[in-house]
């Protein structure tokens, strides 16, 4: 009876059965855990290949025949070679489709996903993903507006219009066009939106274009420091300026001349030119300090042509990148600024009436904020080829070719 009566007190079982029944839904726990990051770890795999094939796919464009299978069977190709290479098991349907105007190219997967801990109730699922990318080999980019969101734009305001009809412009943030301007140009496109008179109609939601010179070493001269400030106004005089460090703030005033000798000037203080002054310089690039700007007013002639070699070839207009100021354009006799203008923290302000940059066999901006106003015609040329000043890397027809937009 003692041996009965001992067995009914005994609860070591019932101890370990309500342990088992608890750990259920920790082990539940745990696999789902287990199965979210395997899923979010395949589906970054099968990201990568589908940008990896349509890059590839959008590189064929400009080359591909008159049927899709050159870009097509490109991106397919690519991006199976890509799942193989990571080790995806599951099974992947790609589909390639060229658009319409053939400057773009999207990839999209279906991946059969295997789930780690189906026989727990963790069912298979499918795992789609897509990626978009766009051939601007044939469409060089000229105007590039580098900052981020929350920051400015390209504004094109009053009667103002910007023509770029063999290139490319893009916002980092938003193009607005008001209703009595215009923008014209091969392509106009922002990571935001695209507002206003666009002569194609633009394109919202593009990628981000990051800065192609963020690596350039812009540090300024410390020739300048601890020197009083020294203003030196010109009138009716010519003046040749040596290639070098300038302290001084130069006013090229009434008449005068103020000829840029070839080479690297790098102005640690503002440079005007204004009352039918004139500003000429070959084979130069102007780099301003931090705090440093040019403006051009009052019908001052400028006529200036970029570096053709050295560290600094095929820039003509170049800031620190710690300069926030406005570079102004408000005269109407600015006919010639061949090369490329890079400000990327500052703001690139043309506010004139006639035609601007029209006698350049080429030019291209890279600026933080852009705005046009008044009544000009900002013109973008793209005679890139014969002009003797070199394209930098990274802008113009030497960009990449392929680049994601989506």
């Amino acid at each position: 009876m003692r041996t009965l009566t001992g067995f009914g007190k005994d609860r070591t079982g019932n101890v370990a059965t309500v342990m088992a029944l608890c750990a259920v839904p920790v082990l539940f726990a745990a696999f789902g855990a287990l199965e979210m990051v395997n899923t979010h770890a395949e589906r970054a795999r099968l990201q990568d290949a589908v940008d990896a094939g349509a890059l590839a796919g959008a590189g064929r464009l400009s080359v591909a025949s008159t049927t899709d299978q050159g870009p097509v069977g490109t991106a397919i190709a690519t991006a199976q070679r890509a799942i193989t290479d990571a080790g995806i098991k599951s099974d992947v349907h790609f589909v390639a489709t060229v658009a319409t105007d053939r400057q773009s190219i999207t990839v999209d997967a279906t991946a059969d996903h295997k789930a780690i801990a189906g026989f727990m109730g963790f069912g298979d699922a499918q795992i789609k993903v897509t990626a978009t990318a766009e051939n601007l080999g044939s469409v060089p980019l000229c105007v590039l507006q580098t900052a981020s969101k929350g920051k400015g734009g390209i504004d094109i305001n009053d009667q103002a219009r910007v023509r770029a009809t063999g290139c490319a412009i893009h916002a980092n943030t938003n193009v607005t066009v008001k209703s009595g301007a215009m923008i014209q140009a091969t392509k106009t496109q922002a990571v935001g939106t695209v507002t206003g008179p666009v002569s194609p109609q633009g394109n919202a939601g593009a990628m981000a274009i990051p800065d192609p010179f963020a690596a350039m070493n812009l540090n300024p001269s410390t020739e300048c420091e601890g020197k009083p400030k020294k203003i030196k106004e010109e009138k009716g005089t010519t003046i040749f300026l040596p290639a070098g460090v300038h302290c001084e703030h130069y006013i090229v005033d009434q008449d005068a001349t103020l000829v840029l000798q070839p080479g690297e000037h790098w102005f640690m203080d503002d440079l005007e030119a204004k009352k039918n002054a004139t500003l000429r310089g070959d084979d130069v690039t102007l780099i301003f300090g931090s705090t440093k700007k040019i403006t051009f007013a009052d019908r001052a002639v400028v006529q200036l042509g970029a570096r053709r070699s050295g560290p600094f070839a095929g820039f003509l207009l170049v800031t620190t990148r710690d300069n926030t100021q406005s570079f102004s354009i408000a005269s109407d006799h600015v006919s010639k600024l061949l090369g490329t203008i890079y400000i990327p923290g500052a703001e690139l302000k043309v506010s004139t009436a006639g035609n601007v940059a029209q006698d350049s066999a080429w030019s291209i901006i890279v600026a933080d904020t852009i705005t046009v106003e008044k009544n000009p015609v900002l013109v973008i040329n793209s005679g890139y080829g014969g002009s003797g000043v070199p394209v930098p890397d990274g802008v113009g027809p030497r960009r990449n070719n392929a680049t994601l937009s989506k």
